[in-house]
């Protein structure tokens, strides 16, 4: 009996510690990149003139050297229009949650994360920041070689590449 109270014991707290941990390290990680696009992209919607709509943690991904990239997706649309505009961006940080850039899309949404891959909706319909550059079109962004290297190709992935006919 006294072995039955330990055992239920043990399994209570590793079911409550592993149900609790992934939602609050999750808030936690998607608070620290909030904070860390409102003080490192120059972008970043005001609040007046262009308001932020959504913010999630996507994933991270991993480049060839271990370094670890956190991906965000960022929703804003710009205020006082009738028919209000959006601007989409996919943004990047490093380990140290420090903003290394983004990316715009149109409807080319960022799904999921897998390995160096960050897996689109469809092609990727962005556009660069001004003085940046990157390559366009694909459903795959690879920072395999890092941030500065990016690339972009298209897979048939089920999910993101636009089906079972691609």
């Amino acid at each position: 009996m006294h072995y039955r109270y330990i055992t239920a014991s043990v399994l209570a707290a590793l079911l409550i510690s592993c149900a609790s941990s992934p939602s609050s390290t999750n808030r936690n990680i998607r608070s620290a990149l909030l904070e860390a696009a409102r003080d490192g992209d120059p972008r970043f919607p005001d609040g007046k003139n262009v308001i932020l709509t959504h913010f999630s943690h996507v994933g991270d991904l991993r480049t060839a050297h271990g370094k670890r990239i956190y991906v965000a997706d960022q929703r804003a649309v710009l205020a006082g229009m009738l028919a209000p505009r959006g601007q989409n961006r996919i943004s990047f940080f490093d380990e140290r949650l420090v903003y290394l850039g983004s990316i715009g899309y149109v409807h080319s949404r960022p799904l999921w994360c897998d390995r160096s891959k960050l897996y689109l909706f469809g092609d990727l319909d962005g556009f660069p920041q001004p003085g940046q550059e990157y390559p366009t079109g694909g459903n795959v962004i690879d920072v395999s070689a890092g941030f500065d290297e990016l690339r972009s190709y298209h897979a048939s992935v089920y999910g993101s590449s636009g089906g079972i006919e691609d």
